[in-house]
């Protein structure tokens, strides 16, 4: 089907399927590639966020709030089994380790500066170390956190003070992390349930994710972009910048959607709409139509499932929170010459009900090799660590 418009909002969220790593549901493409595809200029893509979360193969979730603040075990295990309590390599003592994973409940996003001085986003670089051990990490909401070597044990009585008067305050001074959080938070075990996975009985892996796109769209103050007619808004608009607070964001969509709205109305007073005709509107259908039939059962063509498992590795091993600025020009490189291959040798969509899927999925490559762009624009003109990305480099200063 085709729809006629004078006026398009783009308000489809984020590239969910642009990182391996990724708390999105499933299928959450966005409208990005879309975006890239209609010459719209966009910006902030070096922004993002991430945080700790169920992974994706089981139920995407993101385990902020009482999920930290009960202060759960958090630990690895590698191919044999074998259980590393990782955290006490990375705290001094066993009350800041828990205090920190308190404090990952609500200074849930990675941030780089949180990394330092021992503050809450170095669980976060300890995660990412031992995923690249090969390591699973868990929560075990059944034990306590175990202590820091040579340290005292966990005890209720020692936490910092913030922590301490948290927990006071909502009565949630039980023995153990699963009864703190049946006190704070009941519903929060029901959801796991839900999903057949009970966390008041066995462990839950999980690892970093990203979570939202800060960056988007370019838009002016009524939504508009450089396209006329067509409007973003929501997390497809790159107006969120480096920090992004959940409620800051929520209220951007809700405003810039009223804003657009308002700017439409008043444009279709001035100017009523006159309907396309379908001389004006063959070439471009006559191009879809071509783009479809060339890939469809193309043997030739590259497979989509290697359409998603190439875009996304690239993006969460070499453009992820923790990011070596040494590889991301040939990280780029490859992406922009997978982009040539797939002009080159097209896709093969198997079936008509993967039309969607294929043609989102070469999207998400454009998405790819974009955000490659601007990252490797950003470290070439001298940028460092900052908001939701720790950028290691050989100069490095700590």
């Amino acid at each position: 089907s085709v729809i006629l418009s004078p006026n398009v909002i783009l308000a489809s969220g984020g590239p969910g399927e642009l990182f391996r790593d990724s708390v999105y549901p499933k299928n959450c493409f966005g409208s990005l590639g879309l975006a890239l595809e209609a010459g719209l200029e966009l910006s902030n893509l070096t922004e993002h966020q991430f945080g700790i979360g169920t992974r994706r193969s089981e139920f995407p979730w993101n385990l902020s709030g009482t999920y930290m603040q009960v202060m759960p075990y958090v630990y690895s295990t590698d191919a044999e089994g074998k259980e590393y309590n990782f955290l006490a390599d990375y705290y001094r003592t066993t009350q800041e380790l828990v205090s920190n994973v308190f404090r990952k409940g609500y200074q849930w996003p990675f941030h780089a500066t949180r990394t330092l001085d021992y503050g809450s986003s170095l669980v976060d670089l300890a995660i990412y170390r031992e995923s690249r051990l090969g390591r699973t990490v868990w929560l075990d909401f059944t034990r306590n956190p175990q202590a820091v070597p040579g340290d005292l044990p966990f005890s209720l009585e020692r936490l910092d003070a913030d922590v301490r008067i948290y927990l006071e305050n909502n009565e949630a001074l039980q023995e153990t992390p699963i009864a703190r959080l049946q006190q704070m938070n009941p519903l929060s075990i029901e959801l796991y349930r839900q999903y057949r996975i009970d966390i008041a009985r066995a462990p839950l892996p999980f690892n970093v994710n990203h979570q939202h796109m800060n960056g988007g769209i370019e838009v002016d103050i009524f939504a508009r972009t450089n396209l006329p007619g067509c409007y973003a808004v929501g997390e497809i608009a790159g107006t969120h910048g480096v920090t992004r607070p959940g409620g800051a964001a929520l209220n951007a969509g809700q405003v810039f959607g009223q804003r657009a709205a308002a700017h439409i109305q008043r444009q279709l007073m001035r100017t009523p709409y006159a309907p396309e005709t379908p001389e004006t509107l063959a070439p471009a259908l006559k191009k879809a139509q071509n783009w479809l039939e060339a890939n469809s059962n193309n043997p030739n063509g590259i497979a989509i499932e290697t359409l998603e498992s190439e875009v996304q590795s690239r993006m969460s091993d070499y453009a992820g929170f923790v990011c070596h600025a040494r590889e991301v020009p040939s990280a780029l490189e490859a992406a922009r010459e997978f982009n040539r291959r797939i002009v080159r040798e097209g896709i093969n969509i198997p079936e008509p009900r993967k039309l969607s899927e294929g043609l989102l999925r070469t999207q998400m490559a454009l998405v790819s090799e974009a955000v490659l762009s601007a990252l490797d624009f950003f470290i070439r003109q001298g940028g460092g660590s900052r908001g939701a990305r720790m950028l290691c480099a050989e100069q490095g200063e700590q």
